[in-house]
């Protein structure tokens, strides 16, 4: 039986466990349409914001059993980050699926698919493919720090807020002197969001040469987690204090910060805290960009032969290709996010597992999955004020500590774990459960 279980903070329903308590145990989800909407075969990803969740399902059509994908969402809709329809002052308990009905059919075309979702604090976004079209990135919900992407006039004081499905607006981007508009292909290969910035990396084809990967982003950019902001014109500047920045606080439309022709030069993954970005090259090596006040990115572009980078909202996690695997943190550890005890004199997460399947990033909390003798595990450590560690308790976790499958007397050793994620103060372990007659 597939399952989609959840932890942590929950004061808005975003667990979707039909509850608005914290849930300091790990719990199925409940969707509108029971345990899974039917046909579901695979929860392809979850994003959580400030106080709202997106699931992104793969589901088996009726009738022509081709896959397709549905957006499932939960929590707090005020300002629009569940959509228009599930706009609501009440929370929204468990899972529904999102209206993205468009009777222009300029949005959501008679035939698109979601290929990926993303939630900032209280945005949140679809990458659609259209057929016959472009893909597309479309946004909904708050614009607190230009998370819509779809521009701001300097002065303009309006905030706009839950009006509806918006689509990014990239077509002021070019290369060589060519937009993105006037491309053949443009396919949006990944989307990756912070606290209150994002970045997306298309793959864009002008003619009959090789793609060129290109990175964008917008949103928070003050402490250069979109790089070198001073020279950039038009950027919106901070109207809190009555003196000028030379800084802005903002980008509310997307820019360009990174372009290669070549794919020995790809990035080939990125991720996002509150004030930093780590970008992981073809090569194993780990580009940065932002703040190191807390040591988030020190020693990082020193690093080789990384498979995979996670990002805290204050730290920075690696994971090695190595053998056995090793598990490098760096940052924050105000709450033990790092994984390993205070007189260490590594960087390295107290990991005694060989093999690490998976690892996941929350605001101030981290899980891998592990490969044992038993089976897969989930392990996490790092902040749980709001039980987001699923341990029973609030107690925050300096090294590692199994949480699934679970040591309480209940027998889920047929537990096979599909996917894992972390949230803010929040977290979500995928798995299927051999059920006995």
């Amino acid at each position: 039986m597939l399952s989609l279980l959840s932890a942590g903070s929950n004061a808005r329903g975003q667990l979707g466990n039909t509850e608005t308590d914290d849930s300091h145990v790990f719990r199925a989800c409940s969707f509108s349409d029971g345990i899974f909407p039917s046909q579901t075969m695979d929860v392809v990803d979850v994003s959580n914001g400030a106080n709202h969740t997106l699931v992104l399902l793969k589901m088996q059509m009726a009738g022509s059993g081709e896959p397709t994908t549905e957006v499932w969402g939960c929590g707090d809709g005020r300002v629009g980050q569940l959509g228009p329809k599930l706009r609501q002052q009440e929370p929204i308990t468990v899972f529904h699926k999102l209206g993205l009905e468009d009777p222009s059919n300029k949005l959501f075309p008679e035939r698109y698919t979601i290929k990926s979702i993303g939630a900032t604090w209280e945005t949140s976004y679809l990458v659609v493919e259209r057929c016959g079209g472009h893909d597309v990135i479309i946004s909904f919900g708050s614009n607190d720090f230009g998370d819509l992407g779809i521009g701001r006039d300097v002065g303009d004081e309006m905030i706009e807020k839950g009006r509806g499905f918006h689509i990014v607006d990239f077509s002021h981007i070019s290369v060589a002197g060519k937009s993105i508009d006037s491309a053949k292909i443009v396919d949006i290969e990944a989307l990756q969001t912070g606290q209150r910035h994002v970045i997306a990396s298309l793959k864009v084809v002008w003619d009959e040469r090789e793609p060129m990967q290109i990175i964008i982003g917008w949103g928070a950019c003050r402490y250069g987690q979109l790089g070198d902001m001073m020279n950039l014109p038009n950027q919106s500047k901070d109207k809190t204090k009555n003196c000028a920045v030379s800084t802005p606080t903002y980008c509310s439309r997307p820019i360009l910060l990174y372009v290669s022709d070549s794919p020995s030069t790809f990035i080939t993954d990125c991720s996002l805290g509150i004030h930093h970005s780590v970008f992981l090259h073809v090569s194993g090596r780990v580009l940065v960009k932002g703040s190191n006040r807390k040591g988030q990115i020190q020693g990082l572009e020193n690093l080789q032969n990384i498979r995979d980078i996670k990002c805290t909202w204050n730290g920075t996690y690696v994971l090695t290709t190595d053998n056995p695997h090793r598990l490098l943190s760096t940052g924050s550890n105000s709450h033990g996010q790092l994984g390993r005890t205070e007189n260490s004199s590594t960087l390295q997460v107290e990991v005694t597992h060989a093999s690490i399947k998976a690892l996941a990033c929350g605001s101030e909390h981290s899980l891998i999955i592990t490969a044992s003798e038993k089976g897969d595990e989930v392990w996490g450590w790092g902040w749980n004020e709001h039980g987001n560690l699923g341990l029973g308790h609030t107690i925050d976790q300096s090294v590692p500590q199994k949480l699934w499958p679970c040591s309480d007397g209940r027998d889920d050793s047929g537990a096979c774990v599909h996917g894992i994620w972390g949230g803010n103060g929040t977290s979500w372990i995928f798995c299927e459960i051999q059920t006995k007659l």
